[in-house]
């Protein structure tokens, strides 16, 4: 519960019940994210081939890909322009366009045309973090940590139902022909989000109705909102639904040396328990406080992630240690979204979230490239370990965020 003063989680309180239509709203919104991640999944299981067949180095694809993120993350920033648009028109059709991009990169004859459909995708799915966070964070005021943890748990899913299926497809039919049936679903599932969420306000932010924006310098003059967003761009070269699921396939199959099917694997185990760890801890931490729970998933989160590169010699071991990096590193973003959306009014909420995913996404894209030029570099294990280093600075960060306001 938020103190009415302060803005203040207060721990013990109970969280009310649920208004109809509530759970329906969480749930479409969350597999909105669901269908996104399907998309970012896949990808990269395709690179350590796209690596081999374009003859490019990881440096080149962290630079493409580092680009694509940062865009992404810019065209986020906008997310206050299209307050008027409902959440439905916004992430049913972002859906439909991430297919084409899938099929598109399937298709591509060369590396300039695959890195054109990544970025055209990047573009696509710029809506879904503003937007669904904001939805959400307006419409459960004193659940943000559980409703947000759900959004980030659909996005768990959606990574977690393509290891195994799309490793065994690249296995059977190759890379290209398995980027393209998984874009055909994409896009009809896109489709049946348009027709599911329905127009209305149900599925338009509030502050669609005030129309307001929240100016930058209002987001970046508070000592509050800097920090969680500092925190946020120092810990993107670990987070759970990206750096790590950009180069965790690559690891385990260069690195490590293991099979498709092997790498798929492991993989899923790492993205069932990126559906656990969230979903967990965003309970807890509406219920006892945010401040100490996300702590603990930065610091636990560390210790698993630098752990990851040195187990490469041992399946068990990586397995098991797949398993801690999504309970603990994939539950960060939810909660470090909660901090950061309690600081401001419910209808400020999208266009600040603008910012947050420009400058904490577009930032940290930074990471993406500098990471590929490590790897290509210090080897596999010395990012992991960058990585957890990052974990442990974000979580320092925290530490200065004012109390009276989270």
């Amino acid at each position: 519960m938020i103190h009415p003063a302060s803005g203040e989680l207060t721990p013990g309180h109970g969280l009310g019940s649920w208004a109809k239509g509530d759970k329906k709203f969480v749930a479409l919104v969350s597999l909105s994210h669901a269908v996104q991640h399907v998309y970012t999944g896949i990808l990269p299981l395709t690179y350590p081939l796209v690596v081999t067949d374009f003859h490019i180095s990881f440096a080149t694809l962290g630079l493409m890909l580092g680009a694509s993120r940062f865009l992404n993350g810019v065209l986020q920033g906008a997310a206050g322009v299209f307050a008027s648009t409902s959440a439905r028109t916004l992430l049913g059709g972002q859906n439909v366009l991430l297919g084409l991009a899938a099929v598109g990169a399937g298709l591509a004859p060369g590396f300039p045309a695959f890195g054109a459909a990544n970025i055209a995708g990047a573009v696509a799915g710029a809506p879904q973090h503003p937007v669904g966070s904001a939805a959400l964070s307006q419409r459960f005021p004193h659940r943000l940590s559980t409703v947000l943890s759900w959004h980030t748990a659909g996005g768990g899913l959606g990574t977690a139902a393509v290891p195994l299926l799309a490793s065994a497809a690249i296995a059977a039919w190759g890379w290209r022909t398995a980027l393209v049936l998984f874009g055909i679903p994409i896009s009809l599932a896109g489709i049946v989000l348009l027709v599911a969420m329905r127009a209305g306000a149900a599925s338009r932010p509030a502050a669609a109705a005030a129309g307001t924006r929240v100016p930058l310098r209002q987001v970046l003059l508070r000592r509050g909102p800097i920090l969680v967003i500092t925190s946020g761009t120092v810990a993107a070269a670990g987070r759970g639904l990206g750096v790590l699921s950009i180069y965790v396939p690559s690891y385990l199959a260069k690195g490590a040396g293991l099979a498709s099917l092997e790498v798929g694997a492991i993989v899923t185990v790492m993205a069932i328990g990126g559906l656990v760890g969230p979903i967990a801890m965003g309970t807890l931490a509406d219920r006892f406080g945010r401040r100490g729970i996300i702590t603990l998933s930065y610091l636990g989160g560390a210790v698993a992630i630098g752990a990851f590169g040195l187990v490469m010699h041992s399946p068990l071991l990586l397995v098991i240690d797949a398993a801690l990096v999504g309970l603990l590193a994939y539950a960060e973003s939810p909660l470090l979204q909660s901090m950061f959306a309690e600081q401001f009014d419910r209808e400020a909420q999208q266009g600040a979230f603008g910012v947050y995913f420009m400058i904490a996404y577009g930032a940290g894209s930074i990471w993406v490239i500098a990471l590929g030029a490590i790897i290509d570099s210090f080897g596999f294990s010395a990012a992991f370990l960058l990585m957890a280093a990052s974990f442990v600075a974000a979580a320092v960060t925290l530490t200065f965020v004012p109390r009276h306001q989270v």
